[in-house]
């Protein structure tokens, strides 16, 4: 031990010696001084100096003892030292090797790393590489959510890849492709976009192609389902709208359009109602499909497809789509309906030009035959789900378009018949070739049946061929217009059937119209007022009336059109099926009668106002028995037996005319609605002309017979007139006072009997007039009937042996065989003077 090491202790002793001492050993020696005495001072370093040298024999007496152990203790300690140098260069060697060791380590790591870097980039450059064509290829099959998995795969990759570590941006140095691969894929995001707007605009989607498009959609864009929904409504009604103004087939255009519309409702129905299978395939995107699968789908386990993926980092291997946008459902309910209200209108809008090209009603029953069935009850399950009600494809959205397209087409064919028909009426007013009916049927030509039986009614081959083809044009319309509703006649379709109701009441209510415009063009031929002894008016009249004749009586199925659905609806609209035609019809024939009455009444005059008692008048001696002074006597009166010739000319000349519009065809009605006021007028012309005649007894009895037998042929009246009889019988009167009332008591009953048999022999000859004369049937029925049994029928029989004018004046004398020359001329001269008259005084439109 060194002396500095034992002092050292040595002064350690004495301190803790001293520290026993007072409180002053401790103080300094200014303060010792201070408050010691030098005795005190000494006294203490005395006792100082003692323990000092106490201590120091301690101390040898301590290292003599020890001196061994510390000799042993020294050489432990340099053997320590030397062990100690040993371990130190040990460590040294260990450290330095440690050193070595982890440089090298360190150096394969970085370069195990470079490899690996090198691998990653270089497999995630082989997929961007290959990406687009795989992408092309996913989208010509319509695979459009692997093609937009890859898209995002390949954002991912480009994004991990731009933001590494600078070393990855040195080895992207060594791939320059890299940085223009992403252009190259960038651009198919609007192309995958398009295509699934367009599969999804389809008219037939399947509901994987549905989840699949829209999943894609809302992983590119990252839409809210709601925004999406309402988007694919109105595509959809896009699609539909496109399909029927696309032009090209109806049948394919309409069948396109309605299925997309039925495809709409079912894809929401399964997709969006019953399962949210698209919020279930997009949570399954995020959450299950890894990079591999994506992968895997993508390249069809193609050759060395795992070492690529093998090499691909972690960030990319984890990588998950995800999605900033709602997954809630919209109310599905109320866009549907809002939708498939703007499918109506758009169908409304659109079908009629749709149909345009469609020209025929039958064509149109074949186009919607599909859609008129019952739905099924899948389909109305499917409607109640969506928008809680069902919806008819038929019913709610093409019926009424289809109908009104239907109507139209009726309108216009209804139309061009009746333009047709109006043609025609002029074609046969300027071509008047058949207007004498009296000869006509007389004409010998063949025919068919149907063509006899209207030629025998008086209409002549124009008229038949007019009301025909007319009938022709209606059932070829008609039988057009069943392919679409259905027979009304069978038992089915004749009541509940709105579809039957409503065509057949818009057919009634054309038609109705239509044959208005035809007597309004049939009246429009003759004006009212006009003379119709110029320019052949009277021919045209009386073909006229045989138009609206045969239009009323040879045209069923303008009748079946004329007859409305729903009586309650048009029961107040018309009181006849040929109210118009039939109108028009008793316009002409009062507008004809006017004219014969007119005629009748001005040759009358004329022929009352010369001296008619020289023209052909046949009296005949009649013998009666008279009480005398010596008994009865017989004596001899000469009294009128025919009517005067010019009485004769005219009732023979309005028979022929009556003959030659064909009167045989009118009924009692039509006659009597012509020339039903023509006894008024005679009435008034004898009335004018007896204020100023004078006449004597034999002219009297003449007129009395003409009076009588002119206004009893022409009493062609359908109603029993008071006021008009009176007038008669007060013309009478008039008469009969130009005659002895005795010789008038002689006369009457021989007279009146002379009238009576006049009649029955002219019953024939003016068939026209007697067979609708009331007076005239009365007479020839009567209980004398038997005496003329073979003479009261208008209609010959074609027997041989049965005489043809039976009726005619013949002679009864017995001489007849031994006639004078002086008679014969007698007779010849009235007969000449008769010809003239005839000839004179007939009138110019009438043919005797």
């Amino acid at each position: 031990m060194t002396p500095a090491t034992s002092g050292g202790g040595a002064r350690k002793h004495l301190v803790s010696q001293s520290s026993v001492l007072s409180q002053p050993d401790l103080l300094s020696p200014e303060e010792l001084f201070s408050q010691f005495t030098i005795s005190e001072i000494q006294r203490n370093f005395k006792k100082i100096q003692r323990d000092i040298e106490s201590k120091k024999s301690e101390l040898r007496t301590m290292v003599g003892e020890r001196y061994r152990e510390l000799i042993n203790t020294a050489d432990t300690i340099a053997e320590m030292q030397n062990t100690v140098k040993d371990i130190r260069a040990t460590l040294d060697s260990i450290q330095t090797s440690c050193k070595l060791e982890r440089a090298s380590s360190v150096e394969k790591e970085e370069e195990q790393n470079r490899k690996t870097e090198f691998w990653s980039i270089a497999s995630q450059m082989k997929l961007l590489v290959d990406t687009p064509e795989k992408i092309w290829n996913a989208m010509e099959n319509k695979q459009f959510l692997i093609a937009g998995q890859l898209y995002l795969l390949s954002r991912h990759i480009v994004t991990n890849l731009h933001i590494g570590s600078g070393s990855t941006s040195q080895h992207l140095t060594q791939f320059p492709v890299l940085t223009q691969q992403w252009g190259s894929i960038s651009h198919f995001k609007p192309s995958i976009l398009e295509g699934c707007k367009s599969a999804l605009a389809a008219v037939r989607v399947s509901d994987e192609q549905f989840i699949e498009c829209i999943c894609t959609v809302v992983l590119l864009e990252g839409v809210n389902l709601e925004v999406l929904v309402e988007e694919l409504l109105v595509k959809r009604l896009d699609t539909v709208t496109q399909h029927l103004t696309c032009g090209g087939s109806v049948r394919n255009q309409l069948a396109d359009a309605i299925d997309s519309v039925r495809c709409t409702i079912e894809l929401v129905h399964n997709n969006l109602v019953v399962n949210n299978n698209i919020t279930e395939k997009l949570r399954h995107l995020c959450h299950n499909v890894t990079t591999m699968e994506v992968v895997s789908n993508a390249f069809k386990q193609e050759t060395g497809l795992q070492s690529i993926t093998r090499h691909l980092p972690t960030l990319v291997h984890s990588y998950h789509p995800t999605i900033n946008s709602s997954l809630e459902l919209p109310d599905i309910t109320t866009m549907c309906k809002d939708w498939l209200e703007k499918v109506v209108q758009s169908v409304s809008d659109n079908l009629p030009t749709t149909l345009q090209y469609v020209q025929s009603v039958s064509s149109v029953a074949n186009l919607v035959k599909p859609y008129c069935q019952k739905t099924s009850s899948e389909w109305e399950s499917v409607c109640v789900s969506v928008v809680k009600k069902n919806f008819n494809i038929w019913d709610d959205l093409l019926q009424t378009p289809i109908n009104t397209h239907v109507k139209k087409i009726i309108s216009t064919y209804i139309n061009s018949a009746i333009i047709a028909t109006n043609s025609e009426v002029t074609d046969i007013i300027q071509n008047q070739m058949e207007a004498d009916v009296s000869t006509f049927v007389w004409n010998l030509s063949g025919g068919r049946e149907a063509k006899l039986q209207q030629k025998a009614e008086g209409y002549v081959d124009s008229v038949q061929s007019l009301s025909s083809n007319l009938d022709d044009r209606l059932t070829a319309i008609y039988n057009d217009i069943i392919v679409y509703t259905g027979n009304p006649e069978k038992s089915r379709y004749k009541e509940g059937n709105a579809r039957v109701e409503e065509i057949f009441g818009h057919v009634y209510s054309v038609t109705r119209t239509a044959l208005e415009e035809v007597t309004q063009h049939i009246l429009s031929c003759v004006p009212e007022g006009a003379d119709l002894s110029h320019f052949g008016l009277s021919d045209t009249l009386a073909i006229l009336i045989q138009i609206c004749r045969c239009l009323t009586q040879h045209t069923p199925r303008l009748q079946l059109l004329l007859t409305p659905r729903d009586k309650s609806r048009y029961s107040t609209q018309a009181s006849g099926v040929y109210k118009s035609v039939t109108n028009a019809k008793n316009v002409l024939l009062e507008r004809y009668g006017a004219w014969v009455t007119g005629i009748v009444a001005d040759k009358l005059a004329l022929f009352l106002k010369s001296e008619p008692l020289t023209y052909a008048m046949v009296w005949e001696e009649t013998a009666i028995q008279e009480e005398a002074e010596g008994g009865s006597v017989e004596s001899k009166i000469l009294l009128p037996v025919y009517s005067s010739s010019f009485i004769n000319t005219i009732l023979y000349a309005l028979s022929s005319e009556l003959y030659r519009i064909g009167c045989h065809g009118l009924n009692e009605e039509e006659v009597s609605l012509m020339i039903g006021g023509l006894n008024e007028s005679i009435v008034s012309v004898y009335e004018e002309w007896l204020e100023s005649a004078e006449l004597t007894q034999n002219m009297a009895l003449q007129y009395w017979l003409d009076f009588k037998f002119l206004t009893a042929m022409c009493n062609v009246s359908s109603t029993i007139n008071p006021d008009r009889n009176k007038k008669v019988l007060r013309v009478v009167r008039r008469i009969e006072t130009n005659i002895d009332p005795f010789d008038w008591d002689v006369f009457q009953p021989h007279v009146t009997s002379h009238l009576h048999a006049l009649i029955r022999r002219t019953y024939n000859l003016y068939g026209a007039l007697s067979l609708y004369s009331t007076t005239t049937q009365a007479i020839a029925t009567s209980a004398n009937r038997a005496v003329f049994q073979q003479n009261t029928h208008n209609v010959l029989l074609g027997n041989e042996m049965v005489s043809r004018f039976s009726l005619l004046p013949v002679r009864s004398d017995s001489n007849t065989d031994h006639v004078t020359d002086e008679e014969q001329e007698s007779e010849l001269e009235n007969l000449a003077s008769l010809c003239a008259t005839i000839s004179q005084f007939s009138s110019p439109v009438f043919s005797i």
